[in-house]
């Protein structure tokens, strides 16, 4: 539910039961088991694959008007396939200086796919007893006592979206982020502040309310714990290890080569002054960076996703890490009469044709990713964009990419072989 408050070029607003897994109801529905194949296809027909997959990557993103965007899947059949569409950068002059494609491997924002990394994170320090999930030992009060019903609030209930904190994007802060101190840096503590100041929309363990504050607040208990800063923990843990070597966290970590362009599809009669074919770029501000930070400043590719995901659901180095990410909440994340999306820590998870599925959608305007895992199978589809289409939606000049369109017909091109 996407409350229509956002000016021109502002990250649209979440109220408390709004989910980044909005559309997983229809992907779920839509999706049909993997295929029992334990062998890889002959060369002629994964070349054969990898030809249908490119050909819905590139109709997928010239259907929703998207500049460039990459994916990456794993199957038993096809082993990891990467693949890019479109461009980074589009130019303003082609004709001298050439449009710059856009390449799989070069990383881009992946939003609230960062609570993976965060969850993950904390779930391991509670291995190592330097902080409770559970227990009342294990509530925030003694790092933010401001925080309304901090001392019912425990770790588990930040991690699975049951605290009853709101989400630190108000209009006044939106202000401030885009138009007062874009340039300006926010501080994990001042954003946290600014969420605390409109109390709680429920008492914890009531019902699920989706909101980033969680994840900086657990960004800033991990560094608060450790002593050491956040980017240091997960690049230590996890980052090095399973050599995921393009995978940053913007505004604290360098990313060489930088990113691609965003971009905003206003349409044919943008008046912006650096519109190309209706495409405007949007770089996220400093502001939005750091405000962002443990909800969503981290940029990968969707390879370095595919490792992730596959270390930590299928490795036994991972397996208590796993057991609490999959332990789900007891109020779900959407329900309707055919499914129920579960949310778990720093995941969500469903049932698909018996088979339980993992994902997490993630959003920083204006790039858009998704990955979803289906366990029992182990494959794996990611997949990052870096555009926005307004043009469709002039009243709130927003609106994502709707992502499902295309992992329902990767899927189906996977399920076939």
């Amino acid at each position: 539910m996407i409350q229509q408050i956002r000016k021109l070029r502002k990250p649209v607003v979440l109220n408390w039961l709004a989910l980044p897994v909005f559309a997983f109801v229809i992907f779920a529905l839509a999706n049909c088991s993997a295929g029992d194949s334990n062998t890889r296809l002959a060369p002629e027909d994964l070349n054969a694959t990898r030809v249908d997959l490119q050909a819905a990557l590139n109709v997928w993103r010239e259907d929703e008007r998207i500049t460039g965007a990459t994916m990456s899947v794993y199957s038993a059949a096809t082993g990891q396939l990467d693949l890019a569409s479109g461009l980074a950068k589009r130019s303003i002059d082609p004709d001298r200086f050439p449009d710059d494609p856009i390449t799989a491997n070069k990383p881009m924002f992946i939003g609230d796919l960062t609570h993976v990394l965060v969850a993950a994170t904390v779930i391991q320090l509670a291995q190592e007893q330097q902080l409770s999930l559970n227990t009342a030992i294990g509530s925030i009060d003694s790092w933010f006592p401001d925080i309304e019903n901090s001392q019912q609030i425990t770790i588990r209930n930040l991690l699975e979206h049951t605290s009853g904190i709101p989400i630190f994007y108000t209009e006044e802060f939106l202000d401030e982020l885009y138009e007062q101190q874009p340039n300006t840096p926010q501080l994990p503590d001042d954003v946290i502040a600014v969420a605390a100041a409109k109390g709680s929309f429920f008492p914890p363990v009531t019902q699920y309310g989706y909101s980033k504050t969680n994840f900086l607040i657990l960004g800033r208990i991990i560094e608060l714990t450790t002593g050491n800063s956040l980017e240091s923990e997960i690049r230590t843990r996890f980052l090095d290890p399973l050599e995921m070597n393009d995978t940053y966290l913007a505004g604290r970590e360098s990313i060489p080569g930088g990113t691609p362009l965003g971009y905003e599809f206003s349409g044919p009669y943008s008046d912006a002054p650096t519109v190309v074919d209706g495409h405007v770029p949007q770089v996220p501000e400093v502001s939005i960076i750091s405000t962002e930070w443990a909800s969503g400043a981290l940029v990968s590719t969707p390879a370095d996703i595919i490792k992730l995901i596959q270390a930590l659901f299928e490795s036994d180095d991972f397996a208590t890490v796993r057991k609490e990410m999959l332990t789900v909440a007891e109020y779900p994340a959407q329900e309707s009469d055919s499914t129920r999306i579960d949310s778990g820590a720093g995941v969500f998870t469903w049932t698909d044709h018996g088979e339980t599925v993992v994902g997490q959608f993630g959003f920083i305007y204006p790039f858009s990713a998704q990955f979803v895992y289906w366990q029992d199978s182990g494959t794996v589809i990611a997949v990052i964009a870096n555009e926005v289409d307004s043009s469709r939606n002039p009243n709130s000049n927003f609106q994502l990419p709707v992502i499902e369109n295309l992992t329902n017909e990767v899927k189906a091109i996977l399920d076939r072989e």
